[in-house]
């Protein structure tokens, strides 16, 4: 055995060595756990983020569909006025035809 060796001494340095390692590993668990903490936080934004898209686009397909009911209302309305407007056209024409023939028809003239 070597007269040197202090096995009190030894079984000092290890622990001491023991000692530094595990101050690595729970500052490496700290960081560990801050990251988790950070990817928890970025993960709830996505979600946010999310949700308020699918808000914007039911929104815009909310909006579209009312277009879509009005654009299809007015259409009907439009046929409807056109098709009023068409048969007052032919009544007129039609009146001032028969106004024509009685003004001819006057012994008068």
């Amino acid at each position: 055995m070597d007269a040197d060796y202090d096995p009190v001494a030894g079984f000092a340095r290890a622990a001491e060595r023991m000692a530094e390692t595990q101050q690595y590993l729970a500052e490496s668990q700290r960081r560990v756990e801050g990251f988790q903490q950070y990817i928890a936080q970025t993960q709830r934004l996505g979600h946010y983020i999310l949700a308020f898209q699918c808000l914007m686009i039911g929104l815009a397909l909310l909006g579209l569909g009312w277009l879509g009911w009005q654009h299809a209302g007015q259409s009907t309305e439009h046929a409807a006025l056109l098709q009023g407007l068409r048969t007052d056209t032919q009544t007129l024409a039609a009146q001032t035809q028969a106004l024509l023939e009685l003004v001819r028809r006057q012994p008068g003239r």
